[in-house]
């Protein structure tokens, strides 16, 4: 009849995809709040183990070793190492054992918290807030029941991994100090990731990329 209207209900959300505020818009950036972000299925635990496997032996893997080694060669820490290739291969061991363990980490605090693992990149917004996106997902995530929530995975196993890398160092850099120092450069580290992610397509794993 034309008086009749109808009602078009909101289309249901994707598992991993925030829901907005019912006292902001959907644009809101509260303190636990995400840009507007891509979405997509949620992970089984199988997915969030296959995820971490990439991580540990991908390209961050493989690439943030060698960095972190380069950057300790040029440096010159820890100084017990020396120089040379038998310092840069120590360098290079500690980096990628050290990220490992951390992947470990993850996966069991993730997997037990219902943490979505995944980097989700920001759409449609102006580049200051897509940076934001970038830092604030480091200490925030998504759930596995479409919410938001402390990063506890991401947060605690790179304070725990960095202190477990003591076990390897030398004296005078096998400190709690030492430690924290390490956690905060592998927050940095997920920072600089997060960004490369959110400005470099292909760099997403490919549940994230963009399908036409």
């Amino acid at each position: 009849m034309a008086g009749d209207t109808k009602q078009t209900e909101p289309a249901p959300r994707q598992p991993g995809e925030l829901p907005p505020s019912p006292s902001q818009s959907p644009n809101s950036n509260g303190p636990m709040k995400l840009p507007n972000t891509v979405s997509a299925p949620s992970l089984t635990v199988g997915d969030k183990f296959d995820y971490r496997v990439v991580q540990s032996f991908g390209l961050r893997g493989f690439a943030g070793a060698g960095i972190a080694a380069a950057i300790g060669q040029a440096s010159g820490t820890p100084g017990a190492w020396g120089g040379g290739i038998e310092g840069l291969a120590k360098r290079y061991g500690s980096g990628f054992a050290g990220n490992l363990s951390r992947q470990a980490f993850s996966f069991g605090l993730e997997s037990a918290l219902h943490e979505d693992p995944r980097y989700f990149p920001s759409e449609g917004q102006p580049v200051k807030m897509r940076i934001l996106n970038s830092l604030k997902q480091v200490i925030i995530c998504k759930t596995d029941t479409s919410g938001s929530s402390f990063a506890y995975g991401r947060v605690l196993s790179s304070f725990t991994a960095a202190q477990l890398v003591n076990a390897w160092q030398p004296p005078g850099n096998a400190s709690v100090g030492k430690g924290f120092v390490r956690g905060m450069y592998g927050l940095g580290g997920d920072f600089a990731y997060h960004v490369m992610q959110e400005f470099i397509p292909f760099t997403r794993p490919r549940s994230l990329r963009h399908r036409p």
